[in-house]
C-alpha cells in the first residue's frame, strides 16, 4: 500500500519502523508484532532509517515507559478512558488492553485514512477521532459519563509552538477536569540542534516547541499540576552505548534528550 503522507505527518512512519526494528531484536524492550506487519504492507522507502540507531533507541524506550505508565494507571483504574492524541499508527492499545478500558485514538484525515485501511480495528472499545487536536468539537465526542480520563501525547508535542501548546492546554483541562496526562517533551537544547537529527527531515517538519522540565508546563495553564518525569536515559543506559555513559553528567541527562512528564489537571 502507497502512502503519500508529508511534513509533520510522514514523522508518524519512523515510530512505526522503530517499533518494528525493536520486535526483532532479542533483548526488544517491547514486542509490536503489529508494526511488523505494517511495515511489510506499506509501499515505503523504510530503509532510509537504517543509520537513525538514537531515534530508533529513542522510541523504544519511550514506548516502553508510556507502556510501563499506562498499565500503571490502569491497573488503577481498571475503567479508564484513554484519548491518543495525534496517534499516527500507534498500537498501545493491544499491547496494555486490560478488557475493560475505553480508548480513543485522534489524528489528522489523511492519516485516520491510512491507520483505518492498515489495522482495520474492530474492537468495539477503540474509537477513532478524525480532526485536529486543536478543533475544539472533539473533546465532545469522548463518552467520559465520570469515569477516570487518561491522555497520552507522544512524539508530536514538539512540532507545534508554545503558543498552540497554551491553547491545546487550556482546551483539555477545561474539557477534562481531574484527568492525568502522559507528555513525550523535547528539551530546547536539543531543538537548537535539530538539524542534526538523525530521521526527521526538520526542514519539512521543523520542532518548535520545548521546555528543559515538564515543571515548567505548569505556566501555560493555572490548572495543570507537574508530578513526575524520566529522561529516555534513566534506567537504559546501556541501550545508549557513549550517550548513555554521558548521561551519568547531570546537564547532559536533562538536555541531550526527550522526556516522559506525568500531569494532573485540576477538578472544576
Amino acid at each position: 500500500m502507497k502512502t503519500k503522507l508529508s511534513g509533520v505527518e510522514e514523522t508518524l512512519l519512523i515510530p512505526l519502523w522503530a517499533r518494528a526494528e525493536e520486535t526483532k531484536r532479542p533483548d526488544g524492550l517491547i514486542r509490536d508484532d503489529f508494526a511488523v506487519r505494517l511495515v511489510e504492507q506499506i509501499d515505503y522507502d523504510f530503509s532510509k532509517f537504517a543509520r537513525a540507531r538514537h531515534s530508533q533507541a529513542g522510541v523504544a524506550v519511550r514506548s516502553y515507559i508510556l507502556d510501563h505508565e499506562t498499565s500503571g494507571f490502569i491497573e488503577k483504574h481498571p475503567d479508564a478512558v484513554c484519548i491518543n492524541l495525534a496517534c499516527g499508527l500507534d498500537t498501545r492499545f493491544y499491547r496494555i488492553d486490560n478488557g475493560q478500558i475505553d480508548w480513543y485514538n485522534l489524528d489528522l484525515p489523511d492519516v485516520m485514512k491510512l491507520r483505518q485501511s492498515l489495522l482495520q480495528e474492530k474492537n468495539t472499545r477503540t474509537h477513532d477521532l478524525i480532526a485536529s487536536v486543536f478543533d475544539p468539537a472533539w473533546p465532545h465526542q469522548v463518552e467520559r459519563a465520570g469515569r477516570p480520563v487518561l491522555i497520552i501525547m507522544e512524539g508530536s508535542a514538539m512540532y507545534f509552538t508554545e503558543d498552540q501548546m497554551r491553547s491545546l492546554f487550556s482546551m483539555l483541562t477545561e474539557a477534562f477536569a481531574d484527568a492525568s496526562m502522559f507528555i513525550e517533551i523535547m528539551t530546547p537544547f536539543i531543538i537548537s540542534q535539530q538539524k542534526r537529527h538523525d530521521s526527521v527531515d526538520t526542514k519539512k517538519a521543523p520542532f518548535q516547541w520545548g521546555v528543559k522540565s515538564g515543571k515548567e508546563i505548569e505556566k501555560l495553564h493555572p490548572a495543570i499540576t507537574f508530578l513526575k518525569e524520566q529522561t529516555f536515559y534513566e534506567g537504559f543506559r546501556r541501550r545508549w552505548g557513549l550517550f548513555g555513559v554521558l548521561s551519568l553528567i547531570p546537564w547532559w541527562n536533562k538536555n541531550c534528550n526527550d522526556k516522559i512528564a506525568c500531569l494532573h489537571f485540576a477538578s472544576h
